[in-house]
């Protein structure tokens, strides 16, 4: 029986090997190019990403992208000859018990874009580091799309989030810097699209000074990237993260980022500003999931101090000021949205480490003591803070 009675693509003579940690999109990016510029969806039907003609709304609208199937994988693997590995890695599916759920929603046990998103990822946000996109000739890591990466480990800058000649954001379905125009934009004064000439590869870039937030994103990047067996309860690690930088983000000023890079500092309060309200600040689903990468930056650093310290309930204070205001306003906006989508998935599943830190914070507001549930030295330092 020969492949095509199988349904498998035929075996490519030409295949380009994909980069560690690269993404599905930026793989067939490079995959048109060396086939002569065939459309992207074309070459995920030949590379067998795509099951038979006429099968494009999977790969346009992202459910292609996600869970490595078995009857994918074989597909791909028998048109290329990669191995599974190499396929399977370049799937959202493979931070699985990182950044997502181990265990897969409650009604699926499989990776989906719903998946994502209530994790606070956009599947279609898309961050460069023009460097290594110049030294790969175009290509993308697919965890320069997690709001965990915000720096270049490698060479020490901040990722660009848009074109600082159109202005447009990059996103993973327009943007292709394997081509001398890296991405699609309005036309003037039309509803079409055009090219912007900007090459993403000679796009400028902005040093990390701050050492701090360096050796955060190198810790953040061995968790994302270590073997299964080697990770200490990574999940837990990023749910924590995220509970507190919702804190910070509802909560924190400019003057909790000493040390920061001016960039990260003047982006954050440009932010706070555009936010605060007599009622706490306020954010769409839409914002909290396109936050801008300094202001991503600001946060989980913020957040990293709160988990990473030796007194996370201390640090928590300092941000959230709850031993100075525990019926802050602040505190009421962000118990809301944290009971609302996207936010309702950072309260679960949290380590104890902060345990006391979310009780003091669920509790406080006007009218509200915290918890006295949980006694422990600790929180019952919380509820001492609190009835000052």
């Amino acid at each position: 029986m020969s492949k095509q009675d199988l349904g498998l693509p035929r075996r490519l003579a030409l295949v380009v090997e994909p980069l560690p940690g690269e993404a599905l999109l930026s793989w067939l990016n490079i995959m048109s190019a060396e086939h002569g510029g065939l459309t992207r969806p074309q070459t995920a039907q030949i590379t067998g990403v795509l099951a038979g003609e006429g099968s494009l709304y999977p790969l346009a609208h992202g459910s292609a992208l996600y869970h490595p199937h078995a009857a994918k994988v074989a597909r791909i693997r028998a048109a290329t000859a990669l191995t599974e590995s190499q396929v399977a890695e370049m799937f959202w599916h493979r931070y699985r018990g990182t950044v997502l759920h181990p265990l897969g929603s409650r009604w699926v046990d499989e990776t989906t874009r719903h998946t994502l998103l209530k994790w606070w990822i956009d599947p279609n946000a898309l961050r460069l580091c023009p460097r290594c996109v110049d030294i790969s000739g175009g290509r993308w890591l697919l965890a320069w799309q997690l709001p965990w990466v915000f720096v270049c480990p490698t060479h020490r800058c901040y990722l660009v989030e848009a074109c600082p000649t159109c202005g447009r954001a990059f996103t993973a379905h327009r943007t292709n810097p394997v081509l001398d125009a890296p991405h699609r934009t309005p036309l003037p004064n039309s509803t079409q699209w055009g090219q912007c000439s900007a090459p993403a590869r000679e796009l400028p870039t902005v040093p990390v000074q701050d050492n701090e937030l360096l050796a955060l994103q190198q810790r953040l990047w061995d968790a994302l990237h270590a073997p299964a067996e080697q990770r200490p309860e990574p999940f837990g690690l990023f749910q924590d993260l995220w509970a507190m930088a919702c804190l910070a983000l509802f909560t924190a000023h400019p003057e909790h980022l000493d040390g920061a890079d001016a960039v990260v500092r003047e982006a954050f309060a440009d932010y706070c500003r555009a936010h605060d309200g007599t009622a706490g600040r306020r954010f769409t689903s839409a914002e909290l999931r396109g936050l801008p990468v300094p202001v991503h930056a600001a946060v989980i650093r913020t957040a990293a101090r709160i988990v990473f310290g030796e007194d996370p309930l201390a640090a928590a204070d300092a941000v959230a000021g709850l031993s100075r205001d525990p019926h802050s306003t602040a505190i009421v906006a962000l118990r809301r949205a944290w009971h609302s989508s996207p936010l309702r998935f950072a309260t679960r599943e949290n380590t104890a480490r902060i345990e006391t830190v979310m009780d003091v914070a669920k509790y406080s507001g006007p009218g509200l003591a915290p918890s006295l549930k949980r006694r422990s030295p600790t929180a019952a330092s919380a509820t001492v803070l609190c009835e000052r």
